[in-house]
């Protein structure tokens, strides 16, 4: 890994023709997100690429954008010269506070689909007060980690058979520096845990604790993925990444207009979408996968840097602990019975 050198820039031009491969971003319909602009960047490689939303009609929209934008030609000076086709795109509707429908998504996804070569884990919400959902489970948990866990779980039938041919799938899961905020007693070891209120079910200190909490399990399960992943011997990289301080429709709305230039190093939704572009598809990080990349934590634009981790995310057992946690509130809280 110390022959790895963080990139000041990175151009998407780089990475690959991607022709033949599926990929699923969630969180991607809004141009304005990072996520559609690596859905968008996918694409533009020639992936077929899923385009995530809580409604038909919003995943359309992120279609539409795809569409228009290649048709304009303002990417192609970054990528490649093709123009999207429609048959490139698809919808991928779920609403992640509802976990039977990111199951049932999965399903439908799986049987249409005999591959899927990049999962890119990008819908969050941020700071966010202590809501409990139906099942009785932090709505914020429940969007950051529990869905994205879920889904995964539920696709990985497809995500072995398409390794076994095609080596070198990517499962990336955007996390946030932030997890270095979160207090250093963080537990996962029950339905209690996942629920803290941080003090307060409502209040600015409390719901960063609730964002830096769910980030954090970001990263550990990435690593712990990645665990089993090897121990499987399925060749495929989890990683987690920290995409930069980037203004999204998200931060707008969460910090407000007026306080944005008062941010530092606040990058655009292009920029955000780079270091998770590369971990998603740049040759690379699979062809030095024992150098670092393998349940790597990843910065911008694209390095595995254990030295910006907390001691927390490095810890082994607590990765093991929210994995094992999860999978009990799933079967218990849920009805939903899911395994590696």
């Amino acid at each position: 890994m110390n022959n790895i050198i963080r990139r000041a820039q990175y151009d998407p031009s780089s990475l690959p023709d991607l022709t033949g491969k599926v990929a699923l971003v969630t969180g991607s319909n809004s141009p304005l997100g990072i996520g559609w602009n690596i859905a968008n960047q996918l694409a533009l490689k020639g992936a077929k690429v899923y385009v995530h939303a809580r409604s038909l009609e919003r995943a359309q929209a992120g279609i539409v954008a795809i569409l228009a934008n290649s048709r304009a030609g303002q990417d192609r000076n970054l990528t490649s010269t093709k123009e999207v086709s429609i048959k490139q795109l698809e919808p991928f509707v779920a609403d992640l506070r509802d976990l039977k429908a990111v199951r049932n998504a999965a399903v439908a996804f799986a049987e249409k689909e005999t591959r899927l070569d990049i999962l890119v884990h990008n819908a969050a919400v941020l700071s966010y007060g202590l809501e409990l959902n139906e099942y009785g489970i932090s709505t914020s948990m429940t969007i950051n980690h529990i869905a994205p866990f879920l889904l995964t779980l539920e696709l990985l039938p497809l995500i072995k058979s398409t390794a076994r041919s095609h080596p070198g799938v990517r499962i990336v899961t955007l996390s946030s520096k932030a997890h270095n905020l979160l207090t250093p007693d963080a537990k996962y070891d029950s339905l209690s845990s996942i629920n803290n209120d941080f003090g307060a079910r409502d209040g600015e200190q409390a719901n960063i604790q609730r964002y830096c909490y769910s980030k954090l399990a970001n990263i550990l399960f990435a690593k712990e993925l990645q665990r089993k992943l090897d121990q499987a011997s399925i060749q495929a990289i989890s990683v987690a990444v920290h995409p930069g301080v980037v203004e999204t429709d998200g931060t707008i709305k969460y910090i407000g207009p007026e306080k944005l230039s008062q941010v530092n190093n606040l990058s655009g939704p292009l920029q955000g979408a780079l270091a998770p572009l590369f971990a998603a598809a740049a040759t690379e990080v699979w062809t030095e996968k024992d150098g670092g990349w393998a349940g790597a934590y990843v910065m911008p634009y694209g390095v595995p840097s254990p030295v910006d981790e907390s001691e927390a995310a490095k810890d082994p057992k607590l990765a093991k602990e929210l994995w094992e946690t999860t999978e009990k509130i799933l079967a218990e809280n849920v009805g939903i019975s899911v395994s590696f």
